[in-house]
């Protein structure tokens, strides 16, 4: 993100929110008037804002707040587990998400994350698993999950059969990233070209997402060389750190 931007729209370092350096922003006039109010509506409104600035570890108390007012909304739990899974409280994570399955939430829409939860700890098979339960589904959430699934086979040592479902008039929406390294794990566009349209995209949240895409498929064929230079250049582009590739790729790295 360009110095410019990162002034206009201030967001937490992911040192701030999941190592020790203190979180230097200050709120901005609608997160300072939220604050002000204790209404249900408005400890979630909050939560949402400051999860938008990526100051997670405020946001889960504002959550927490909100339960206390209605703790039968399944969607509040769902935004406080990714709030704890971004955080790395997996223990968390995972009873909330499994809480929003007792108050209704349909078992699609969290096979999803909890895929992301068992990848993020090295437990690639089981990911393997909820990845695939996100089938069928639209286009836009089946490219995502096709991938996931295939990195997820790639280190489990399985055979990543969903990318058989994989088709080049997908509608993803604005899911190109994830179509452009799938693409490459189907074989249909090489690694280097991909690679060269992921390092010029602008928008750093896809650069990550079709880099660490690539960054497991080179493992997987043995180039580990090859790699390691795209874990890096994954980590360079920490404007993004929130989104998963980028949380897989800090993973991987630690």
């Amino acid at each position: 993100m360009p110095n410019d931007a990162r002034k206009k729209h201030p967001r937490a370092s992911l040192a701030s929110q999941l190592g020790d350096e203190p979180c230097a922003l200050e709120d901005a006039e609608e997160i300072f008037w939220l604050r002000e109010l204790d209404d249900y509506r408005s400890r979630v409104a909050l939560g949402d804002a400051l999860s938008a600035q990526y100051r997670f570890r405020e946001a889960v108390k504002a959550y927490r707040n909100a339960l206390r007012i209605r703790s039968d909304d399944w969607r509040l739990m769902s935004h406080l587990a990714g709030a704890d899974l971004t955080l790395r409280r997996f223990d968390d994570a995972r009873a909330e998400y499994l809480r929003c399955l007792s108050l209704g939430a349909n078992q699609k829409s969290i096979a999803y994350p909890l895929g992301v939860w068992h990848y993020l700890q090295g437990d690639y098979a089981e990911a393997t698993a909820r990845f695939g339960e996100c089938l069928p589904c639209g286009d836009e959430t089946a490219i995502a999950a096709i991938y996931w699934h295939t990195l997820s086979c790639y280190r489990a040592g399985l055979v990543p059969v969903l990318l058989k479902d994989y088709r080049q008039d997908m509608k993803v929406g604005h899911h190109t990233a994830y179509q452009l390294a799938v693409s490459v794990f189907c074989n249909e566009l090489p690694w280097e070209q991909a690679l060269r349209q992921a390092e010029q995209d602008e928008n750093a949240l896809n650069a990550v997402v079709a880099i660490y895409g690539l960054c497991g498929y080179l493992s997987f064929i043995g180039k580990k060389e090859e790699s390691m230079c795209c874990l890096k250049q994954v980590l360079m582009r920490d404007s993004v750190w929130p989104c998963i590739s980028y949380l897989a790729a800090w993973n991987d790295y630690k």
